[in-house]
C-alpha cells in the first residue's frame, strides 16, 4: 500500500468521526427542546387520559327524568284549597311520574299553553371539570330537555340530572311546574306570571320619539298589511322561555308573506333590561328610533281613571252608571279589558297612523260617537247558555276613513279574556305572551 493511499483513508476515517461528533453535540444541545423528546423524570410525571366513564349516557338520563316520581297535581291543588277554605282534600296523597305527566299534556292543559307541539326528549352532557395537572374529571351531570315547538320556536322545561345520586333538579321554570309541592306552590304560580312581565317591560319600552316599541310593532305591521300581498299576513305572537336565574328568552313572531319571522330579546328579570339578538329585532329596535315623533293619544272612555292602585269600582267618575250595582257585573269585565295596559297603548299608538299629533282627529272621532267602547252580555253562539258571566267587550273606532271594530269574551269566573276576531287577535298578541 503506498503512501498516498494511507493517506486517503486516513483522512476519510477523520472526516467521518468529526461528522459523527457534530451530530452526538447537535443532540445533546437540542434535547430539553425537542417537542417529540421527553426526559424519563417527566415521562413518570405524565397522567394517562381517563376516559369518561359518563360519556354517552343521554339516553339514560333522560330516562331518570321520566321515570322521576313526583305529586299528582290535582292533589297538590287539592291540598292547597284545603288549606285555604278548609275544604276537604278528597283523594289520598299519590304520586305520578314526569313522563305519565307529559303523555296526559300537562303543560298544554293545566296551565292552557295549548299553543306548544310537543317535541322530543334530549340530554346533553354537561363539560367536564379539569383536575390537577389539566387530567380530566369524569362529569356524572346531564342537562335533559323536553321540546315544545311554538311555530318557528322551541322551548320547553330543563332539568339537571345526576347519574350518581339520580338527582334531578329543575334548570327553568318551566321544569319546575312538574314538582310542585307546598314548599314551592306559592313560588311556581308567582313564576308562572313572569312572562307576562317580561313581555310587558319590552313592548312599553318608549323610545325619545315618545312611542313605544308595542306600538311600533302594530304600526309597522298594518301598514304593509295595506298593500295586497300582505292580506294574508298575520301577527303570531310572544313566545317566552325562562332559561336560567336571572335570564330569559323572549321571541315575538309574526307571518309575513308566506314566512314565520321571529324577533328575540334577551331580558333580564333583575335589571329589567333587555337586548335585541339578531337582525329582525334590531331591524324592529331601530324602526322605532327613527319613527318621526308622535304624541300619545287617550281612547280610555270617558269617565273612567286609568290607576290600578283604584279599586276597579272607584275608577269611573261619581254618577257614572258603571258605580251602580246593577251594572258592577257587567263594568267589571269591562274593566278587566281596560287592563290590558300594554294592549290599550299599542291599540291607541295604531290609531294615530303614525300622525305626529292624531288628538284632535281622535277627539273628534269620540264625540260623534265612531270611536267607542261597547260592553255588553255576550249572546248567541258566544254564550248559548246565557252565563251572564261571559261579557261582551267591543271597541269601534275609525282610521283611514274606514270604520273598523275589534271584539272580547270576557270569562269573569274563570278570569279570561278572549280576541274574538283577526284584528283583536293581532293587536292582542302583539303585546301578550302565549306561554
Amino acid at each position: 500500500m503506498n503512501r498516498k493511499t494511507i493517506y486517503a483513508i486516513v483522512a476519510g476515517t477523520v472526516v467521518i468521526v468529526l461528522a459523527l461528533v457534530g451530530v452526538l453535540v447537535f443532540m445533546l444541545a437540542n434535547r430539553n427542546t425537542s417537542p417529540s423528546l421527553m426526559t424519563m423524570e417527566q415521562v413518570a410525571r405524565r397522567k394517562p387520559i381517563v376516559k369518561d366513564k359518563f360519556a354517552g349516557k343521554e339516553d339514560e338520563a333522560i330516562k331518570i327524568v321520566q321515570e322521576f316520581l313526583v305529586y299528582k297535581p290535582e292533589y297538590v291543588d287539592a291540598l292547597v284549597e284545603h288549606i285555604k277554605t278548609k275544604k276537604p282534600i278528597g283523594m289520598e296523597p299519590s304520586r305520578v311520574t314526569i313522563n305519565d305527566l307529559v303523555e296526559q299534556q300537562f303543560l298544554e292543559n293545566h296551565f292552557n299553553m295549548h299553543y306548544l307541539k310537543k317535541g322530543e326528549w334530549r340530554a346533553l352532557h354537561l363539560d367536564t371539570d379539569s383536575g390537577e395537572g389539566g387530567s380530566q374529571i369524569p362529569d356524572p351531570q346531564y342537562e335533559v330537555y323536553l321540546d315544545f315547538h311554538d311555530e318557528s320556536v322551541v322551548v320547553g322545561p330543563v332539568w339537571i340530572v345526576d347519574l350518581v345520586t339520580k338527582a334531578v333538579i329543575p334548570r327553568n321554570d318551566m321544569a319546575s311546574i312538574f314538582d310542585r309541592d307546598l314548599t314551592n306552590y306559592e313560588e311556581i304560580e308567582e313564576n308562572l306570571k313572569r312572562p307576562e312581565a317580561v313581555v310587558s317591560a319590552i313592548t312599553s319600552h318608549k323610545f325619545e320619539n315618545g312611542i313605544d316599541l308595542g306600538g311600533v310593532f302594530l304600526l309597522d305591521f298594518f301598514k304593509k298589511t295595506d298593500k295586497k300581498d300582505h292580506m294574508n299576513d298575520e301577527i303570531i305572537g310572544w313566545t317566552v322561555m325562562h332559561e336560567f336565574e336571572d335570564d330569559f328568552s323572549a321571541y315575538y313572531q309574526w307571518r309575513e308573506l308566506g314566512e314565520v319571522r321571529v324577533a328575540k330579546f334577551n331580558f333580564n328579570w333583575k335589571t329589567k333590561t333587555f337586548v335585541p339578538k339578531g337582525l329582525q329585532a334590531i331591524d324592529l329596535m331601530a324602526l322605532g328610533e327613527n319613527m318621526s315623533s308622535i304624541k300619545p293619544i287617550d281612547i280610555y272612555p270617558n269617565g273612567y281613571t286609568n290607576n290600578l292602585n283604584i279599586p276597579r269600582t272607584e275608577r269611573w267618575a261619581k254618577g257614572h252608571s258603571c258605580r251602580d250595582r246593577d251594572y258592577r257585573e257587567l263594568c267589571t269585565a269591562f274593566v278587566k279589558v281596560l287592563e290590558q295596559q300594554e294592549f290599550i297603548n299599542a291599540l291607541a299608538w295604531l290609531l294615530t297612523n303614525g300622525q305626529a299629533d292624531a288628538t284632535e282627529r281622535i277627539n273628534r272621532c269620540k264625540s260623534d260617537k265612531k270611536c267607542s267602547w261597547v260592553p255588553k252580555m255576550a249572546s248567541g253562539e258566544l254564550n248559548p247558555k246565557e252565563d251572564t258571566a261571559l261579557i261582551e267587550v267591543d271597541y269601534k273606532y275609525e282610521l283611514k276613513g274606514r270604520q273598523h271594530e275589534i271584539r272580547f269574551l270576557v270569562d269573569s269566573n274563570k278570569e279570561t279574556i278572549t280576541p274574538l276576531d283577526k284584528m283583536s287577535q293581532m293587536a292582542y298578541w302583539a303585546v301578550t305572551p302565549r306561554t
